[in-house]
């Protein structure tokens, strides 16, 4: 059995750290439901059980085996998106150069992209901090292989009302090179 790399303990560490720097991460106006140790505030403890118990599908299986990506490069797009504590709501529209919390925004490395999008169209509040983590826990949970043919995939849920959908997944023009079809088809593959 191999050790586990960084990046799978990426959400353990950013809560720990939280918790020993005194900082929290306010992601409901709702007190506490976990359990507690005493020693972290209930926003500390909510950011635990969110982050750790959010919904989460991974791409495995024959039918979406194809959606999945190398690690490496998806822990390289997952790298681009912003790390900002501060909560705010996510929403659609704005100028995503000026405004980090306008949706959706897609980074893309080599044969991985990391979306994130909001389900139904409707805001939602959290952190780019709470979306990192919940990104790390997806890409932990469903990677599959070993070394350089490790690859991961999968979609979760995050913020408050569960409306913020984080996706990480093939590239368009690399899932459409796996299924055997010319780059001018790509876009029938997005359907």
């Amino acid at each position: 059995m191999r050790p586990p790399t960084l990046t799978k303990l990426y959400p353990l560490l950013i809560v720990t750290l939280l918790g020993a720097c005194g900082r929290t991460l306010p992601t409901s106006s709702e007190p506490s439901t976990s359990a507690s140790n005493g020693n972290s505030s209930p926003a500390t403890s909510d950011l635990r059980a969110r982050a750790l118990d959010n919904w989460y599908t991974c791409f495995d299986g024959k039918a979406t085996d194809h959606r999945r990506a190398r690690f490496n490069d998806c822990a390289r797009a997952a790298a681009q998106l912003p790390n900002l504590i501060e909560p705010s709501t996510f929403h659609r529209g704005g100028d995503a150069g000026t405004d980090p919390y306008a949706l959706p925004t897609t980074k893309v490395h080599n044969s991985c992209q990391v979306k994130v999008d909001l389900r139904f169209g409707r805001p939602d509040e959290s952190s780019w901090v709470a979306i990192n983590v919940a990104l790390s826990k997806i890409m932990a949970a469903c990677s599959g292989g070993y070394g350089a043919y490790e690859t991961t995939g999968g979609e979760i849920l995050a913020g408050k009302g569960n409306f913020i959908l984080v996706t990480v997944e093939k590239t368009t023009r690399a899932a459409a090179l796996a299924l055997g079809t010319s780059q001018n088809s790509t876009a029938a593959v997005d359907e």
